[in-house]
């Protein structure tokens, strides 16, 4: 079986931005969201306080601090838009407007990836918010919601060739307030989106009405993995799960394949899944364009002898080539 490892790298090609794009893209999104005044208003809160083009990841550990700050000096709660907790809870759905906005566009490397690479038995451990391989996976019959997020969902529950393990979350999974249940919903909105026509599989697990926040793991340097609510920590078991299956297929594999991930030491819970879980005798492919070399080297420092680096471009210029000439795949 092969292991994929999916970044920001790889959905670069259908728009999405990188992390270093984010802070600027997110704060010009929320600038045009004329229909939700909350938006405009935040951003300009955003841009006064980290400026026009910040670093996401220093936004969202900032505001964290910030709140966390006021807790431990019992300060009461801020309701205004621009107050830390706010700002910080509504980045979350921000986040997950904006990428519904840009998956209607097209996704060409994801769909040559699912008609031509992907193969039943791969595992695809994904670290980006966007369904759009999904969708495309969905549309080769490669791949199923019922089973193929890791987690039951619709009944019964159906087998999928290809199962995709999203660490950080998915856009289009949503957590109901209260929290109930241990797995997220999806909005029939996105499950239209990603070639469903039929629901009747599905009407426990569709997102109806109430309160409901996404279910993402922001781009914080400490993450954490679980919620914090006023019945304690909320939803830890979840996302336990899909990193034990996570870890489960990467020592599994006799390939491991790196697309657009960019492997830093901030990440430290993935590093510690990809440097150490795997067999040293797994054959590592790194596809991280000017990171390759890098990549490579961590994995080579890391006892693995079988690492290869492709220096020639992209995740989708990779797709290109090992369609036209043919990629290894051990059974």
């Amino acid at each position: 079986m092969v292991t994929y490892v999916i970044g920001a790298g790889a959905s670069r090609h259908a728009q999405y931005p990188l992390a270093s794009e984010m802070g600027k893209g997110l704060i010009e999104f929320m600038l045009g969201m004329d229909q939700h005044p909350y938006a405009p208003i935040q951003a300009r809160c955003l841009i006064k306080q980290f400026g026009h083009e910040p670093n996401i990841e220093e936004v969202v550990t900032e505001l964290g601090l910030r709140i966390e700050s006021a807790r431990a000096a019992g300060i009461p709660a801020d309701p205004s838009p621009c107050s830390p907790g706010n700002l910080r809870g509504w980045i979350g759905p921000w986040l997950r407007e904006w990428f519904r906005q840009i998956h209607t566009g097209t996704a060409d490397a994801y769909a040559e990836f699912a008609d031509k690479l992907a193969r039943a038995g791969d595992v695809i451990i994904t670290f980006n918010y966007d369904d759009s391989l999904e969708r495309e996976l969905k549309r080769t019959g490669k791949w199923d919601v019922a089973g193929g997020y890791g987690f039951p969902f619709g009944a019964p529950v159906r087998s999928s060739q290809v199962l995709t393990l999203k660490l950080h979350g998915s856009m289009n999974w949503l957590w109901p307030v209260p929290l109930l249940g241990q797995r997220p919903l999806i909005h029939r909105a996105d499950l239209e989106h990603l070639g469903y026509s039929d629901f009747t599989d599905f009407t426990d697990y569709l997102y109806a009405n109430g309160g409901a926040f996404p279910c993402l793991i922001l781009p914080d340097r400490e993450k954490k993995f679980f919620y914090e609510t006023s019945f304690g920590i909320e939803c830890r078991p979840f996302w336990d799960d899909l990193w034990t299956q996570a870890t489960n297929a990467v020592k599994r594999s006799q390939r491991l394949v790196l697309c657009g991930y960019s492997l830093l030491p901030v990440d430290q819970r993935a590093c510690d899944l990809l440097l150490n879980e795997p067999g040293k005798e797994t054959h590592i492919t790194v596809i991280s364009g000017g990171q390759s070399g890098r990549i490579a080297s961590s994995f080579r420092d890391a006892g693995f002898q079988n690492v290869d680096a492709f220096e020639n471009g992209f995740f989708e210029d990779w797709v290109h080539r090992q369609a036209e000439f043919g990629i290894p795949h051990s059974n």
